[in-house]
């Protein structure tokens, strides 16, 4: 029997793709699936401007029509400059001069809104969209800032000018209403806006120490197994020298002095490598009583005279721990990451080097 491969439905691949082109299209290219602050700032930027275009336009022709041509014209220029800081937004990505280019012509729109009246009368209901977008493009100390001058501007255009309230048949109340009105909506905007910057301050906070967490051995503040590869595969240079030391017969430690002295022992171990390594050398708990060190900058019989220093200090120095005196030694293997030799290949030899030093009577450094 023929056996029948379901083809996706047509319908579902056009979903797909409507799906991505508007993605594409809100993000302005970033549809990689990170949502890091820069690019949280350019979506909400773009769909501020996308908004203002859906409603400027057909608001700037519909006052064409009914004859308002400064207002249509004012609604038309508004919509333009929002389109063009799409495709500026697009091709930069600068948020923070996009920004601008949104919060400064809305506020002389709704300065104007508010004096001539706008469509029927109906200009000053836009005005409580300005807080939320001013706290969120600029900040609360900025924001707040520009608020009060525009709420300054506000007071002056409904209260010292000839408006439009009573071109319409306002009641005379109404403009204080809409003034107490603004202040609470400002004063909401800025609490959620306080709200939401003290969490993402936390959530920063809170995200950088779960990566020095997954980075760094929380015993030995050296960096752990995989914050010691990420800098490796990351690094700018080619060529370093692997150095990887397993402490001797570590679990006599333990059993003799308890594990609690075996941590210690291995903090202070920790802090003796860390000495001696030169600047641009790194040190790793690798894992256990293991630690690699890579080192560059350096010919291969410094970095073997660097392995042997270690050695040699660890095994003169006393560990005390409470009442507790014992002595350890290391056992280094040795090996270059280069061009030939990838870093994997090279951890595998140093392994090797260092498997071969502790079956040759431990103490000791191996280099081949």
């Amino acid at each position: 029997m023929t056996k029948h491969v379901r083809k996706p439905k047509l319908d579902n691949i056009e979903k797909n793709k409507t799906k991505t082109s508007w993605l594409t299209y809100i993000y302005v290219g970033n549809t990689d699936g990170v949502f890091s602050e820069n690019i949280r700032r350019v979506f909400i930027i773009n769909l501020f401007t996308s908004v203002g275009v859906l409603f400027t336009f057909p608001l700037g022709i519909e006052s064409l029509i009914e004859g308002k041509v400064v207002l249509g014209a004012a609604l038309i220029l508004i919509a333009f400059l929002y389109a063009t800081n799409h495709i500026y937004l697009r091709y930069t990505h600068n948020h923070a001069l996009s920004g601008n280019f949104v919060i400064y012509p809305l506020y002389a729109l709704m300065i104007y809104l508010v004096y001539t009246g706008g469509v029927k009368g109906t200009g000053h209901v836009w005005i409580f969209c300005i807080p939320a977008v001013s706290l969120f493009l600029h900040g609360m100390k900025r924001g707040l800032v520009e608020l009060s001058f525009f709420t300054f501007a506000l007071i002056i255009t409904m209260f010292f000018t000839d408006s439009h309230f009573a071109e319409f048949g306002y009641d005379p109340v109404l403009k204080t209403r809409i003034l107490f009105s603004f202040v609470v909506v400002v004063f909401l905007s800025g609490i959620y806006e306080y709200s939401m910057s003290r969490f993402n301050q936390e959530l920063k906070e809170t995200s950088a120490k779960l990566k020095l967490v997954a980075y760094i051995d929380a015993l030995t503040e050296l960096l752990n197994r995989r914050g010691m590869l990420q800098r490796l595969e990351t690094s700018s240079y080619h060529n370093f020298h692997l150095l990887l030391a397993d402490v001797d017969f570590f679990k006599r430690i333990n059993d003799g002095y308890g594990h609690d002295a075996g941590d210690y022992a291995l903090s202070q171990l920790a802090k003796i490598i860390q000495m001696s390594i030169p600047e641009g050398g790194l040190a790793s708990r690798w894992g256990g009583e293991e630690f690699l060190i890579a080192v560059c900058d350096c010919s291969e019989s410094e970095a073997f005279a660097l392995a042997e220093s270690i050695r040699k200090d660890v095994e003169n120095y006393e560990f005390e721990y409470l009442d507790q005196k014992f002595r350890m030694t290391l056992s280094f293997g040795m090996a270059t990451m280069n061009e030939s030799t990838s870093l994997r290949e090279a951890i595998t030899l140093a392994d090797s080097r260092l498997y071969g030093a502790k079956r040759a009577g431990r103490n000791r450094t191996r280099k081949n």
